[in-house]
């Protein structure tokens, strides 16, 4: 039997950290030799790799403010049933036309409740699918990143999650380490999820390999998907003449592609203003880095965010860093931001103590800190890990529907059936 594909639900809303990570997981699958097919249902993403993975774009929705506390259009309206019931049919109809052997759901349940209009059926799908075929039905399988946000009735929303777990997903897997952060920091209810519970180590990219063309020595600011960068990019193009040390370095301040038009010109306006270094441009503006790691393993200080994806990148690095968590969309930047810290891997400003002056600081501090940043012993094989569990799985269920069409044509020896998906 031909090996069934990976449904793969991934849907960012706010930034790009969602969908980076779900793509360099659905990257390592494709390259063990599963098909994947990666289901994005946001804001498209310039220069995303998903190695052998297959895209399926579902009509895009977007976070309606800086602290995604809804899904909207790209052009800021709020979605009409209509749109809704029409991403709701594409999405099962993928699930029939597919037979996965897995339905691997990025977050949900633990977030992305406004998608239950379309993760709900497609769950509910999944379980009726699994009273008729029994094991030969798909998996279900949450990947979830080391912190979950805090939510306003933190007990009820456990409990939620855990009667849905229990109902109806077979394997939790979790990015990160327990010595590092435990779920358990972040979801009380860790230790009933019992067996169902996996940590894979952290999601990182593969060591960059070094190219000579990859600028070294510089500044690096970025931030992120962008979406909530302007005023972290603006305090640091403002800090920059108040700390001659770094100001003698190039820059490269790197946007992300959905820094908003009137902070982009507004950056674009205080880059203009400044000087050459060492006869090339003090700062070089870019939207987007594909490269990102690389960048960040020669750099000589890097200011940024303290989403996942980029502490990891600057962990995995060892770059000097300072980072300053974004609070808009709850707890999970300061916190992991808090505990790295603690550990000497980077320095911290809090958003809420963010200034030119605190910043130029901070960065003062990280580039002649002796002995900084410390050694890092996160575990960063969280992406092969995964990988093994989840071939497990499909072929658990290859297995299963082996065995059924064995029992469905008696007498005859089982052999796999070749499928042409179309989308």
């Amino acid at each position: 039997m031909s090996r069934p594909p990976i449904l793969f639900y991934c849907q960012h809303l706010l930034g790009v950290g969602h969908l980076k990570r779900g793509a360099l997981l659905a990257e390592a699958l494709a390259k063990a030799g599963e098909r994947v097919l990666f289901v994005a249902g946001g804001l498209p993403v310039p220069g995303l790799d998903l190695g052998g993975a297959e895209e399926v774009p579902l009509p895009p929705l977007t976070a309606a403010d800086g602290a995604a506390s809804a899904a909207v259009l790209p052009d800021g309206s709020a979605p009409d049933q209509r749109f809704l019931d029409d991403r709701r049919a594409r999405l099962l109809a993928l699930l029939s036309r597919s037979d996965p052997a897995l339905v691997l759901l990025e977050l949900f349940p633990f977030g992305r409740h406004a998608f239950a209009f379309e993760l709900v059926p497609l769950l509910l799908a999944v379980a009726e699918d699994r009273r008729r075929r029994g094991p030969a039905a798909p998996r279900v399988v949450v990947s979830l990143r080391d912190i979950l946000v805090s939510k306003g009735n933190q007990p009820w929303y456990e409990a939620t999650v855990l009667a849905v777990v229990r109902q109806w997903v077979d394997r939790i897997l979790v990015h990160g380490s327990p010595d590092v952060i435990p779920l358990s920091r972040t979801f009380g209810l860790a230790d009933r999820l019992d067996d169902a519970l996996t940590y894979t180590g952290y999601l990182a990219p593969s060591r960059p390999v070094s190219v000579r063309t990859t600028p070294r020595g510089e500044v690096v600011i970025s931030g992120g998907g962008g979406r909530v960068a302007g005023p972290l990019l603006e305090a640091a193009l403002a800090a920059r003449p108040l700390y001659p040390a770094a100001a003698a370095l190039p820059w490269r301040v790197i946007t992300g592609p959905y820094l908003p038009d009137g902070s982009r010109r507004e950056i674009e306006t205080l880059v203009a203003g400044l000087g050459p270094v060492a006869g090339r441009p003090g700062v070089v503006l870019e939207t987007f880095r594909d490269d990102f790691p690389a960048l960040l393993r020669g750099a000589a200080l890097s200011v940024s965010q303290a989403g996942y994806n980029t502490v990891l990148d600057v962990v995995s690095s060892g770059v000097r860093a300072v980072v300053v968590p974004y609070k808009g969309s709850g707890d999970e930047q300061p916190l992991r931001a808090r505990i790295l810290a603690e550990r000497g891997l980077l320095k911290v400003v809090e958003e809420g103590e963010l200034s030119p002056a605190r910043l130029a600081a901070a960065m003062d501090d990280a580039l002649t800190a002796p002995g900084f940043p410390a050694r890092s012993r996160f575990d960063l094989d969280g992406a092969s890990r995964s990988v093994e569990i989840l071939k497990d799985l499909v072929d658990e269920v290859i297995a299963a529907r082996q065995v059924r069409g064995a029992r469905a044509r008696p007498g005859r020896r089982p052999q796999g059936v070749r499928r042409r998906y179309t989308l």
